[in-house]
């Protein structure tokens, strides 16, 4: 089995798909997990924050609901099933089993800051988005689980959501916005910043953020615990990644510099996919037809198409290790079906670059 894809759709057991905003993750994600159910026979579950409408249809989850769909791909022994995260019920779920007693878990889960923290703040999916892998990898259902990474700023984000969750709850700023329900020590070295918040936020808001900060406090040791376990999962020899890109200039040297800094967290990407490329035949167009073309225009644009084709099929994997890397051409029309994402890879064209 020579084809970088099939090989590790194959032996993987976790896989997350990273890379920079708009370059097909979540449609990759969906076609990989499709190929591993369909020509690996396995049982395959893609999680997804907010795939696009299109995308949603095609897989079946229109509806945000928090449970996994059956999305049918073949006669095969092989299973795929789609979950759409819901990610205010999977923060209260997350709040519940982590509560060290109903009257804290109640009062956090009615505290407005929370409600507003856990459904409109996109940093809020990354920690999510990881606590699933470690449920699902954990579950036994499924061979391999896909993690789509959520939309984030930087595209490590969802990476250091563990590091940042411990940090939090070791951090000065949290002991001081505590300090009216901590010891008087605590409560007097703070007292000039709560003076300044108060004046800057309001005595009530203040009021109402420390208190959700003092509940969020009582879940520390689960949560950290937890923020652990998950980094364990994303070292663990069976988590793999696999770094998206696109030709443009932007796209490809965002993903290089993501390469590097997976490298520098030792999680060294097992696959690189240079997405929405030109299909190979472009740039197989015979000097003499371009020649041939009578427009010096058209003859210009023709040439320069065939270059940029060129470029794509062999592109981006230079200087970057050995890492495998497979070009996936620009898709000729919408992708509508679960049969239009198999063929997105179907075959694919690999580089080993």
């Amino acid at each position: 089995m020579s084809d970088p894809v099939d090989q590790l759709l194959a032996d993987a057991s976790v896989m997350l798909v990273v890379g920079p905003g708009g370059v097909g993750k979540t449609t990759l994600s969906a076609a990989l997990g499709i190929r591993a159910a369909r020509d690996h026979d396995r049982k395959v579950l893609v999680v997804t924050v907010d795939p696009a409408r299109r995308l949603a249809q095609a897989l079946g989850v229109t509806e945000i609901r928090q449970e996994e769909v059956l999305v049918p791909v073949g006669q095969g022994p092989g299973r795929f099933w789609a979950l759409m995260v819901d990610m205010s019920h999977s923060w209260d779920q997350l709040v519940a089993r982590h509560s060290p007693d109903a009257k804290t878990k109640e009062a956090l889960l009615s505290n407005r800051l929370y409600r507003t923290l856990t459904q409109r703040f996109v940093q809020s999916h990354d920690f999510i988005a990881l606590d699933h892998l470690v449920e699902f990898t954990d579950d036994g259902r499924y061979d391999l689980v896909i993690v789509d990474t959520p939309p984030s700023v930087h595209a490590l984000d969802v990476l250091d959501a563990p590091s940042r969750m411990i940090e939090f709850f070791r951090s000065r700023f949290l002991k001081w916005l505590i300090a009216p329900y901590g010891n008087r020590l605590v409560h007097a070295a703070a007292k000039p910043f709560l003076s300044v918040a108060g004046r800057l936020l309001g005595g009530p808001f203040l009021s109402e953020i420390t208190e959700f900060f003092w509940l969020f406090s009582r879940l520390q040791d689960t949560f950290v615990a937890r923020a652990k376990t998950v980094q364990g999962r994303l070292h663990h020899p069976s988590t793999h990644y696999v770094v998206v890109e696109t030709p443009e200039k932007i796209p490809r040297q965002r993903a290089k510099e993501l390469s590097a800094e997976l490298g520098r967290r030792h999680h060294q990407p097992s696959l690189r996919i240079v997405n929405r490329a030109l299909p190979g035949s472009v740039g197989q167009i015979r000097s003499e037809t371009i020649e041939a073309v009578a427009n010096d225009e058209l003859r210009a644009a023709v040439s320069a198409l065939a270059k940029t084709a060129n470029e794509q099929q062999a592109p981006v994997g230079a200087g970057q290790g050995d890492v495998p890397v497979t070009v996936v051409p620009i898709a000729a029309g919408p992708l509508e079906t679960v049969g239009d994402l198999a063929r997105l890879l179907d075959p694919p064209a690999a580089n080993p670059g």
